[in-house]
């Protein structure tokens, strides 16, 4: 498209579009600074700092030259340090399984671990660097970690979980249909359930080694994908800092362990993110669009939240693709990638056409409470915005409805889960800046940024006028990928330009801090958390969950009278999920303690950071014994030394069994 040689357009074609933008930038992220009047949440609060951070590095960088290139280790330093990581990560398996989990220890270890691969990829001298070695040991370390947690772990990690494995999988393993999941959304959308399913009756194991087989295997080995999307537009240097990245977020980590649709899902995105990268960036192939339609398909019949995400950005591919159309980005026709038909504007949009149609038709068919998927997302949307939307609304996501004022730890554990995000978000805004000069600029790099930018509006756009209908705590993992790519060309042009130095300072901030904070944040140490009391647990012992088995059996609730378990949360899901009946976080005042409940006490509540409800409905921690938590006027009817059962009346199943492992092993209590 042809512009006018004066005016507005004319004076724009001769600008530099990556120092306008870091210039707007820094106007925005200033002008956004009073937010802190108005949010609690501390994204939102920090990310307008880490913007202005980002656009000043960027314009300090394009007016610096580093001709001294980056520091190196020396040549013994350099070929040691593989050798030390994988003995690391060696000792990372013993500690772990002779602890029996990811102790404070494993934490830290890890940490030291993270910090080798980190400085490694920085410093090692190129005729020492091996990518292949180095990407071998991120690999066996991303399964390290996520591995050790799933194997030294009773049972699993996380709440929905208890509802997709041991109820739903194993009723489709033992009937051989998918009638249990009748009237459910996954009734459509069933990849999930039936891949663990095949994959513990091709491998003649339980329902939940196949789990792990399967979408822990998928997930541990899935930052490959990104590996081979940043190749295209990096180093291997820097591919394998993407790769890093995306290995240790606690947001990956916290889809590794807590293993349901979403994680799959995950999988198949990061598939998709790659196909769509070399499709934009290479001239494509039947063979690609092929492969992403199948993608696509495997998405939607996953999970419909991944399904969506994977929308925005196939819709992110065809906006960066018809935006370097204009004549105004268009770079000089000797770099690759962008040069006139060299993407298929058709072909995207048909994609994006089919995975839309194909959604809509599957939902329209999904049950969900009550009606169809698609009609109960809308009308949760319309309600949202008719009843609870508004400006303002942007309280922080977890522990939004506490009952106190956060503790010193608890602000400090808030800025640590943050930092896990803003570390990465700001080298990835200086790739953002970077990909926008017209000799950088590339279809694939665009759509990179452009779903960057719609994600954010998703995660922290509408949950400020008060929308969460769109469930944002999911998104993050998959917003790592595109972030964690431009990341790597983000950093990677720091190093080539600021001055040594500088550079440095960048460098071992970023190798030294992440690892620390993706090793201590809430997200990525459910099964353990770093801080006892302060980080809940949702991970259980052997004697906790024999207790779920033998209470269902002893104290069976009347479901149909609305008699419920009352213990804590995360403990409650367990009994709701897993079979035995319904139960809820226990009210802690007296007024909420009915003369018919059946309380339900452990030993985690008086050390862990269990919930309980109080008078004003509002989620709390604090510490309960178990006289506090029972009172002097109930009987205790079970007790097996971890767990306690007290009830207001002596009517038990005295003949019960003794209680069942929820693994399969027979255990006495």
């Amino acid at each position: 498209m042809a512009g006018s040689p004066g005016g507005v357009y004319g004076w724009l074609s001769t600008q530099r579009f990556d120092v306008i933008g870091a210039i707007l930038a820094l106007v925005l992220a200033v002008a956004l600074l009073p937010l802190r009047l108005l949010a609690s949440n501390f994204y939102i609060v920090a990310i307008p700092v880490t913007m202005a951070v980002a656009s000043a590095l960027y314009l300090l960088a394009v007016r610096t030259s580093n001709t001294e290139g980056l520091p190196a280790f020396p040549v013994w330093a350099g070929r040691l340090l593989p050798s030390l990581t994988l003995l690391g990560t060696a000792l990372l398996i013993v500690l772990g399984l002779y602890q029996g989990g990811r102790t404070p220890a494993f934490y830290t270890l890890a940490t030291v671990v993270g910090a080798a691969i980190f400085l490694q990829i920085f410093f090692t001298r190129e005729r020492d660097f091996v990518p292949p070695l180095v990407l071998f040991e991120i690999l066996a370390f991303a399964f390290t970690i996520r591995y050790v947690a799933l194997l030294t772990t009773p049972g699993y990690i996380g709440i929905d979980v208890w509802t997709h494995v041991p109820s739903w999988s194993a009723a489709i393993a033992e009937t051989g249909s998918l009638d249990f999941l009748e009237g459910n959304k996954y009734y459509a959308s069933p990849l999930f359930h039936l891949s663990v399913v095949a994959t513990s009756l091709l491998a003649d194991v339980s329902v939940r080694n196949g789990l792990f087989l399967s979408v822990g295997f998928g997930m541990a080995f899935s930052a490959v994908f990104l590996y081979i999307a940043t190749r295209l537009f990096v180093s291997a240097r820097w591919s394998l800092f993407a790769v890093a990245v995306y290995a240790m977020s606690a947001h990956t980590v916290e889809w590794s362990i807590h293993l349901i649709p979403t994680g799959l899902g995950l999988v198949f995105f990061l598939g998709v993110f790659y196909l769509l990268v070399r499709v934009l960036d290479v001239t494509p192939g039947s063979r690609e669009f092929v492969l992403i339609v199948l993608l696509s398909i495997a998405t939607i019949l996953t999970h419909q939240i991944s399904a969506f995400i994977m929308l925005v950005l196939t819709g992110a591919g065809l906006l960066a693709h018809l935006l370097l159309r204009f004549e105004l980005f268009a770079p000089p026709s000797r770099f690759r990638g962008v040069t006139p038909g060299s993407g298929d504007s058709v072909s995207l949009t048909g994609l994006l056409a089919f995975d839309l149609g194909f959604i809509t038709f599957m939902w329209s068919l999904t049950p969900y409470h009550g009606d169809t998927f698609l009609a109960t997302t809308f009308s949760f949307f319309r309600v949202t915005l008719e009843e609870s939307a508004g400006l303002g609304d942007i309280t922080s996501e977890r522990g939004a409805t506490a009952a106190t004022d956060p503790t010193l730890l608890e602000q400090a554990i808030q800025y640590i889960d943050a930092a896990v995000f803003l570390l990465v978000f700001l080298v990835a805004v200086v790739g953002c800046f970077y990909v926008l000069r017209r000799r950088n600029i590339s279809h694939a790099a665009v759509m990179c940024g452009a779903s960057i930018v719609v994600m954010l509006v998703f995660i922290f756009g509408f949950p400020m006028f008060g929308i969460r209908t769109f469930i944002p705590q999911r998104w993050y993992a998959f917003l790592a990928a595109p972030m964690a790519l431009l990341g790597a060309v983000g950093l990677a042009y720091l190093a080539r330009r600021l001055t040594t130095p500088v550079v440095l300072v960048v460098l071992l901030v970023f190798a030294l801090a992440f690892p620390m904070v993706a090793f201590a944040a809430t997200d990525g140490t459910l099964d353990n958390p770093r801080f006892e009391g302060a980080q809940t647990k949702y991970s259980y012992n052997e004697a906790e969950l024999n207790a779920v088995e033998t209470i269902g059996e002893i104290r069976p609730v009347a479901e149909e009278e609305g008699e419920t378990y009352n213990t804590d949360h995360p403990y409650n899901t367990v009994f709701s999920r897993s079979g035995p009946g319904p139960a809820v976080a226990a009210n802690i005042t007296d007024e909420g303690l009915r003369n018919t409940d059946t309380l339900i006490y452990r030993d985690y509540q008086s050390t862990g950071g269990a919930f309980f409800v109080s008078e004003n409905d509002r989620s709390v921690t604090p510490e309960m014994s178990r006289s506090e938590l029972c009172g002097g006027e109930r009987h205790y009817a079970y007790d097996n030394g971890d767990v306690t059962m007290c009830t207001a009346t002596w009517e038990v199943d005295t003949d019960a069994d003794t209680g069942t492992d929820l693994d399969g092993g027979e255990t006495d209590t």
